[in-house]
């Protein structure tokens, strides 16, 4: 997603800080008891215009503390020989403006290098001069993954930095691929560590395919996450439940992400999930807004009372544009509608985001 410029605004209080490309904002006046979690939205907008997608930072600075970047590579840039595109170029201008406007927002920057349409199982939007099948093993894509991770650090040094996302559905579909994207990942997390040493580094895990209810039905891969361990500063997870076994929000086991603390004492941060407000297809039992605030309620409260560091619910608004492929899963995943009308679950979200951060969060 690129963009330039937007309507100017001077900072307020709450958090928009000195003028830059995108709106004013303030914060709602604080209200309740302190909270430990953080709230978070990713920069998935509305519509694809520049004018939403700088709206989308506006509204996670007003109503969330983290705001997620989720791209794949740009890999003619960074592959050997490449040089940064302006495209690139002009992206990384306008989203390092909007995060020191926002200066209150953490920043949280996943490198996707994986096709999700095809459920992880080879590498997305390559260069056709580059094998598909080769993937990770492909010497050029890795030093452009490496190099990119470098770019991403250098320029953006976010708060948390994903090296991958929903690593282990690599595992279950090409796990030739998986193997090479290990010893990668290893290279790339002491790049990104030599070049921001505050960051913390990660791959994400999908728990509903960690768990074999996704898709194809397998074994439980718990043991996965020992491939990273002593290189992963968070377990970070994905979690869509309605795309497992769930047809409703009261068929979540009690267990489901109380498992989580059990299997990593460390910091945990749910890094993308929703569910969604209507029927999706091919599950039609599956959504209303009175399901998707009961998620909300219980997401949220589970993850405060374990300790988990945040929630990243995938978008604040639905993405009108996502009408075709498997993007048609999360039409309705937003917590308030294309056009900016409140659903049943936005008072919640909203509860919680008065709520003040405890001290030193």
């Amino acid at each position: 997603m690129t963009g330039c410029g937007g309507s100017g605004g001077n900072g307020g209080d709450g958090g928009s800080g000195p003028a830059g490309p995108g709106p004013a904002v303030e914060r709602p006046e604080p209200a309740g008891e302190p909270r430990s979690l953080l709230l978070g939205f990713s920069s998935l907008p509305p519509e694809l215009t520049s004018e939403a997608y700088i709206q989308a930072f506006a509204t996670a600075a007003q109503y969330a503390d983290l705001i997620l970047i989720q791209r794949t590579p740009p890999w003619a840039d960074f592959l050997p020989g490449g040089n940064i595109s302006q495209e690139t170029a002009e992206t990384t201008r306008l989203e390092t403006a909007l995060l020191k406007q926002y200066s209150d927002l953490k920043l949280y920057f996943a490198i996707d290098p994986t096709d999700g349409a095809v459920q992880r199982s080879r590498l997305a939007n390559l260069p056709p001069s580059v094998d598909v099948q080769a993937g990770f093993t492909d010497p050029g894509v890795r030093a452009a993954f490496v190099a990119y991770a470098a770019y991403v650090a250098k320029n953006y040094r976010p708060a948390y930095m994903a090296l991958g996302v929903e690593v282990n559905m690599i595992y279950e579909r090409a796990p030739e691929q998986f193997e090479a994207f290990v010893s990668l990942y290893q290279e790339a997390y002491a790049v990104v560590k030599g070049n921001s040493p505050e960051t913390k580094v990660f791959p994400t895990w999908q728990l509903e395919d960690l768990e074999g209810t996704f898709g194809q039905v397998h074994p439980p891969r718990w043991e996965l996450l020992e491939r990273f361990r002593g290189k992963m500063d968070v377990l970070a997870i994905s979690t869509y439940p309605f795309l497992g076994e769930v047809r409703s929000v009261a068929d979540i086991r009690e267990d489901y992400y109380r498992q989580l603390r059990a299997r990593w004492d460390g910091e945990i941060l749910i890094a993308e999930t929703g569910y969604p407000s209507a029927p999706v297809e091919g599950r039609e039992a599956v959504g209303t807004e009175a399901e998707q605030r009961a998620y909300l309620q219980r997401l949220l409260t589970e993850a405060e009372q374990l300790g988990f560091t945040g929630v990243v619910w995938f978008a604040a608004l639905d993405p009108a544009f996502a009408t075709t492929g498997p993007a048609v899963a999360f039409r309705d995943i937003g917590l308030r509608r294309a056009d900016g009308s409140n659903k049943q679950a936005w008072p919640l979200w909203e509860e919680w985001a008065r709520r003040p951060l405890a001290a030193g969060k």
